[in-house]
């Protein structure tokens, strides 16, 4: 964090001041970048990529390099906040934008939220969703206190509209459409949330869940794309690599400067001592960022949705600075390991059975975690790692890697170790079994699941009702 950045009078809060810092009740804040690959950032080694204040996060904080998201966003969301693969909630893929009923239920898949509600805490959650556009799976109904955001998974950064012609920002439960850049709004109101909390004398979580760097690509001052009439899903591809840089380098810029806003405002409040923050994303970035921005995934073979790793390793920093200094971590983590560790760290028990690990005997003493193997599937493949190895199984393929030699993933080794193959393929068909068992995934394979091929299966089932309703009036007509 520059000087310059960060340089503001602290306030006389006393008592308040005294009662937010209570180590009992630490405070968090959780930034979730939106398709930001492993080098989004600079500190990442990000070509031309200006992040001061994420930066100085890094260059404080603990720098995580062997951190797994899943390749897609919804994924990635439910398993932060149930700390459990999303398979367990009938999850393959991303929660449909056809379908608003579909969406991660409160009733059977509460999260981490409600918890930390329950036990004190006041919770704010700005900006992206996408876990249910139905009112039912709405935040607030999660364990939210406070939500400005949207339901789907992108937004225009300036009209607000959805890829289905709407408005698509809200205010809790009400749909409050407002002026303003998105992730300029995710900063005020995020910054709001931590005044009124201090305030309000309650230690609190702020989950600041961004809308860049994904598409549309818009900076704060490119035109809008999307209204009630042309609402096209992306705008990149005709770009030049030169605009394309500069779009993305003004995205990344908001997004860091909000960072700035918060650390200012901690350190304004005398709470900074007692916050974690964290940064973050929710998964790679895409081919196309892959291809403008050479170098955007690291240097990981693949991109968004996809596989291999630079469709899932990303940047994850975790800044405390009232006990953990600088270090460098190749410990293997994954996004389920989100929610024990927050409530572990916020002292909150946690009564459920998940299958992420807390990360805190590794943030506070470096010590390694436990050896397991970590799984991951969408609609296409599913895989596994165990330790250095990697096996990929797609529906007529299986690959084999070793990323200690083979980081990129350029050299299959499945027919030199046909016992390790036949263990791991054994290893990921069991866990796809646990994970759906009692879901509507039960009895599918991870090749024919997915809310796509789910919706055009129920698209069918229509069509072939639609047509026998027309023989059998024709037939009556006769």
């Amino acid at each position: 964090m520059n000087k310059k950045a960060i340089a503001l009078p602290l306030l006389a809060l006393g008592g308040v001041a005294m009662a937010q810092n209570d180590p009992q009740h630490p405070n968090v804040v959780f930034v979730l970048a939106d398709d930001m690959g492993f080098s989004g950032i600079h500190c990442y080694g990000g070509d031309g990529i200006q992040s001061p204040n994420i930066d100085y996060l890094a260059e404080n904080g603990i720098v995580c390099t062997n951190f797994r998201a899943t390749p897609l966003s919804s994924p990635t969301r439910v398993s932060i906040m149930t700390g459990c693969y999303q398979q367990r909630a009938g999850l393959n893929h991303i929660f449909s934008e056809v379908d608003p009923m579909d969406g991660l239920d409160p009733e059977t898949h509460p999260t981490f939220a409600k918890l930390l509600q329950e036990a004190g805490y006041r919770t704010g959650l700005m900006g992206k969703w996408h876990m249910g556009q139905d009112i039912k799976y709405n935040p607030l109904n999660h364990g939210w206190d406070v939500w400005h955001g949207y339901t789907m998974g992108n937004i225009d950064f300036h009209s607000h509209y959805n890829t289905q012609h709407k408005s698509d920002w809200w205010g809790g439960k009400e749909l409050k459409d407002e002026p303003g850049y998105v992730t300029y709004l995710i900063n005020k109101y995020s910054v709001q949330f931590i005044r009124e909390s201090v305030e309000m004398n309650k230690p609190f979580f702020l989950f600041v869940s961004e809308n860049a760097v994904h598409v549309p690509m818009q900076g704060p001052n490119d035109p809008v794309l999307r209204d009630e009439n042309v609402c096209p899903y992306r705008n990149d591809q005709d770009m030049t690599d030169k605009e394309y840089r500069r779009v993305y380098q003004d995205m990344v810029q908001a997004v860091d400067d909000g960072v700035g806003q918060i650390y200012r405002t901690l350190e304004e409040l005398g709470v900074l001592e007692n916050t974690l923050i964290i940064y973050t994303s929710d998964n790679g970035g895409e081919q196309v960022a892959a291809d403008k921005y050479p170098g955007n995934n690291g240097y990981f073979r693949g991109a968004k949705g996809g596989p291999y790793e630079g469709g899932c390793r990303v940047p994850a920093i975790f800044y405390y600075p009232k006990e953990w200094g600088h270090r460098m971590t190749m410990e293997p983590m994954i996004s389920a390991d989100y929610m024990p560790t927050f409530l572990e760290f916020c002292g909150v028990k946690n009564p459920r059975k998940v299958d992420g690990v807390s990360l805190m005997n590794t943030l506070r003493t470096a010590q390694p975690l436990p050896q397991r193997k970590l799984y991951s599937a969408i609609t296409g493949f599913q895989s596994v790692v165990d330790g250095d190895w990697k096996l990929i199984q797609k529906e007529n393929s299986v690959e084999l890697y070793n990323l200690f030699t083979d980081r990129n993933e350029e050299h299959d080794l499945s027919e030199m170790y046909p016992d390790k193959v036949k263990s791991m393929v054994k290893d990921v068909e069991s866990w796809w079994e646990d994970c759906t068992k009692g879901t509507r995934l039960e009895g599918k394979t991870t090749y024919n699941s997915g809310w796509m091929i789910d919706y055009r299966a129920q698209l069918q089932q229509m069509q072939e009702r639609i047509a026998k309703d027309t023989e059998t009036a024709k037939k009556n007509k006769k």
